[in-house]
């Protein structure tokens, strides 16, 4: 999948291993496996609904994006971009990374 980030900090830091390990030191490991699968990934569809990944619609102040658990707390919340049907996940095949956070 294509991935951008709303950052140039956050790009710099989820694309350096020995930065997500500094920034996220309890949750490192799982971190670097989510942003793996992210990035292999083809499409949204193919990011597991269930868990560990466990991919799921967001609402409120996250309306139109979508969240990836991380640890029992922590989710990456990303957003799709470019030309997608959100009713179609396979058509979703480039996204933002907007943040990784305990939104609860």
């Amino acid at each position: 999948m294509n991935i951008t980030y709303t950052t140039g900090k956050l790009e710099k830091i989820l694309t350096n291993e020995r930065l997500i390990k500094r920034e996220y030191t309890q949750i490192y490991k799982n971190v670097i496996n989510r942003l793996s699968e992210l990035r292999t990934a083809n499409n949204l569809e193919e990011i597991p609904h269930i868990p560990p990944p466990r991919r799921h619609k967001l609402n409120g102040d996250y309306k139109d994006c979508w969240g990836v658990d991380v640890s029992k707390n922590f989710r990456i919340i990303l957003k799709p971009t470019g030309d997608c049907d959100e009713s179609d996940l396979q058509t979703i095949t480039s996204i933002e990374i907007l943040t990784i956070s305990d939104y609860h």
